[in-house]
């Protein structure tokens, strides 16, 4: 009999899963939501494929091993905790510098990586930074205001799609810094956004090593 109830009760869940996974397929499509991370994925390619033709016209423009050493050099003579603090300042508040120019930054250091993972985690710290900023601007009713009509368009994304959205922003070329503020706003659970925002160190990778390879390549 006890076996009989658990194979039900697992029955039940695969079901339900199924189910769930059939519902969420439907509302998908009906919202355009596979057309919208189409978008965001070419977008991620092209960005990409950008970064890697931009290496290769600089490489036939100028010695790149001659610009590398320089670069070299202004790393080893710079201090990269006001780097380090330039990027929170840009990962909280609206994305300002491209986190890319970062990751190529990094490609110049011992560990390039292990950098990586540091601006990763700088950026994942901005984000909730930027969530915080969120539930602020609340208090400030003409703020609020201001900045729910200038991001209209996102407060319907994160309300059409949730956490998708979230994970959608720390992976491809969404604005990160305003998703993460506007679902603060809008009081987005703290813990789910935590949870999908890690997804945020899987798109720093994702960047940095086809931008090293194509640079080491030269």
């Amino acid at each position: 009999m006890c076996n009989n109830t658990k194979m039900e009760r697992n029955n039940k869940k695969k079901r339900s899963f199924k189910q769930k996974m059939i519902l969420y397929h439907k509302y998908y499509l009906r919202t355009d939501f596979y057309k919208f991370l189409g978008k965001n994925i070419l977008k991620l390619i092209l960005i990409l494929g950008g970064f890697v033709a931009l290496v290769l016209i600089l490489n036939e423009i100028f010695d790149f091993k001659e610009l590398e050493t320089l670069f070299q050099e202004k790393i080893n003579n710079s201090k990269p905790i006001y780097v380090y603090l330039l990027f929170l300042v840009s990962e909280s508040i609206l994305g300002i510098i491209p986190p890319d120019l970062f990751i190529v930054w990094a490609k110049y250091f011992e560990s390039p990586y292990l950098i990586v993972f540091i601006l990763a985690t700088i950026s994942y710290i901005g984000g909730i930074i930027a969530y915080y900023l969120g539930i602020l601007i609340l208090r400030f009713p003409r703020i609020s205001r201001f900045v729910k009509k200038k991001y209209e368009k996102n407060i319907e994304l994160i309300a059409k799609w949730g956490g998708v959205v979230i994970i959608m922003a720390a992976l491809f070329p969404l604005p990160f810094a305003t998703i993460s503020t506007i679902a603060g706003m809008v009081k987005y659970r703290f813990k789910l956004y935590l949870l999908y925002g890690i997804t945020r160190y899987l798109r720093f990778y994702l960047y940095a090593i086809p931008i090293y390879r194509a640079i080491d390549s030269l």
